[in-house]
């Protein structure tokens, strides 16, 4: 897995927030200071959060918040938010600690991000990730990848 794919302009680590909206819209405004999407996007991942949220909560530890490009997307942007402590989302009974926002401008980009996740699951390094406190431990882990 790249390593590279997650660095200082769209990661933030063990953030403290007391609500899953709170988390959503960090790894949203993190999108939006990318230039990958408008401000309006944010709204479009809540939203989406609360209606599909079996689509988006993969597993206990991740959460991958996105909407349609319509919702304010430009380009393809992710954002990573690990949680200092775990949180349901959306009345979910799984513990969240990773939370991978994204801007598919496609289906395929939707299935690469959805990849991405399922790789993380699948080399059983999202509790790792779960714990990390640095940009280059990030990069250590993903490199078990």
């Amino acid at each position: 897995m790249d390593e590279n794919l997650f660095n200082a302009k769209n990661t933030r680590l063990q953030v403290a927030v007391d609500h899953w909206e709170d988390a959503v819209r960090l790894g949203g405004e993190l999108l939006v200071a990318q230039g990958c999407v408008d401000e309006s996007y944010i709204d479009g991942l809540l939203r989406n959060v609360r209606e599909k949220r079996e689509d988006i909560v993969l597993v206990d530890g991740i959460v991958i918040p996105y909407t349609r490009f319509e919702d304010g997307a430009f380009r393809l942007g992710v954002s990573f938010v690990t949680l200092k402590q775990p949180l349901s989302f959306a009345g979910s009974k799984e513990k969240i600690k990773l939370v991978l926002c994204f801007s598919p401008m496609s289906v395929q980009d939707y299935w690469h991000v959805a990849s991405l996740a399922m790789d993380l699951i699948e080399y059983g390094v999202v509790k790792r990730l779960g714990e990390v406190t640095t940009i280059e431990e990030v990069k250590t882990v993903l490199a078990l990848c």
